[in-house]
């Protein structure tokens, strides 16, 4: 198989993959809200700001003010004005935030289970270790 067919083979197993609909939930812990709700919940001892998100998500300042809004109106974050900056302001998330985050990551684990179910350990390693032998080669190679 040459590399044309190779890739358009691969973008057709991911295409088939990402229309499923069991795998759209999944993809929005990769993206948006639950992105930066992930992010609060895995830094929640540290003191997070907006351009923190957007350094750390490789996402633009405009979209973390949108995502951040909407995670405020759903009472999912708390904003805080700085005690040693007060022109900059702390995101936290809030324990609806949190517990959303916590059903999520049950829903997530449920789907992984259902998934090492029908391709088997040996295939499940596989499979994960062609993922992080991907990202070391990815890592750090940019456009």
């Amino acid at each position: 198989m040459d590399k044309r067919q190779l890739r358009d083979s691969f973008l057709g197993s991911l295409q088939k993959m990402y229309d499923m609909e069991l795998v759209a939930p999944l993809m929005e812990f990769c993206q948006g809200e639950m992105r930066v709700l992930l992010y609060l919940d895995v830094h929640k001892k540290e003191t997070v700001y907006p351009s923190t998100l957007s350094d750390s998500l490789f996402v633009t300042r405009q979209r973390i003010t949108t995502i951040l809004s909407a995670l405020r109106k759903k009472g999912y974050v708390i904003m805080e004005t700085a005690q040693e900056d007060r022109r900059r302001m702390q995101v936290r998330l809030s324990l609806a935030g949190g517990r959303y985050v916590t059903e999520k990551r049950r829903f997530v684990e449920q789907y992984f289970d259902m998934l090492l179910d029908a391709i088997g350990e040996k295939n499940m390693l596989e499979f994960q270790r062609l993922v992080q032998l991907t990202a070391e080669k990815m890592e750090g190679i940019s456009k």
